[in-house]
C-alpha cells in the first residue's frame, strides 16, 4: 500500500467525524430512542448535539450501542454490558492501529494470499507475513528481496 494513502486513510479514520441520527442508530442497532437518550443519560454512550439540534452519534457509538445490545441480550446487566463494550472498544482501536503501523499490502506466498506486515527486524533483512490459508492465519518470515517470496 502506498504509505502517503496509508497515513491519509489513517487520518481520516482516527478522525472519525461520521455521524448518524439518532434514529439512525435506532434502526441500525434495533435499540429504541427512548433507551438511548436513557444509555445517554447515564454517560455509557455520548452524542454531539449542538444548542437546538438533533443528537448526532459516532460510527464508534453506533458500534458500542450493537455490543452493548448483543450482552443485553446474553442477560449482562446495563453497566457490565457498558462496561465490556468499553474494553472492547478499546481493543478495535489497537488493532485498528496496529492494522495501520503494519500493514504493507497483501502478495502471494506458496498459492495463499499473505498479508505483508512489514520488515521482523532492525537489520531489515526479514519480512514478516500473516499467510492466509482456508480458515488459519500462519506467519512466516521470508528474506527481504527474496522475489518468490520463498524462505531463505
Amino acid at each position: 500500500m502506498d504509505k502517503e494513502f496509508q497515513q491519509k486513510l489513517a487520518k481520516i479514520l482516527q478522525k472519525n467525524d461520521w455521524h448518524l441520527g439518532i434514529g439512525d442508530v435506532e434502526n441500525a442497532t434495533g435499540v429504541s430512542q427512548t433507551k438511548l437518550r436513557y444509555w445517554e443519560r447515564k454517560g455509557y454512550i455520548t452524542s454531539d448535539q449542538g444548542k437546538g439540534q438533533n443528537r448526532k452519534f459516532k460510527y464508534s457509538t453506533l458500534m458500542k450501542v450493537y455490543q452493548m445490545k448483543m450482552l443485553l441480550d446474553q442477560g449482562y446487566t446495563l453497566a457490565v454490558a457498558a462496561q465490556k463494550a468499553k474494553e472492547k472498544d478499546k481493543i478495535a482501536h489497537l488493532v485498528q492501529q496496529f492494522i495501520f503501523d503494519r500493514f504493507e499490502g497483501v502478495e502471494t506466498i506458496d498459492g495463499y494470499p499473505a498479508i505483508n506486515l512489514g520488515y521482523f527486524d532492525d537489520q531489515n533483512d526479514q519480512i514478516l507475513y500473516a499467510v492466509v490459508k482456508d480458515k488459519k492465519t500462519d506467519f512466516k518470515l521470508v528474506a527481504a528481496g527474496n522475489p518468490n517470496n520463498q524462505e531463505g
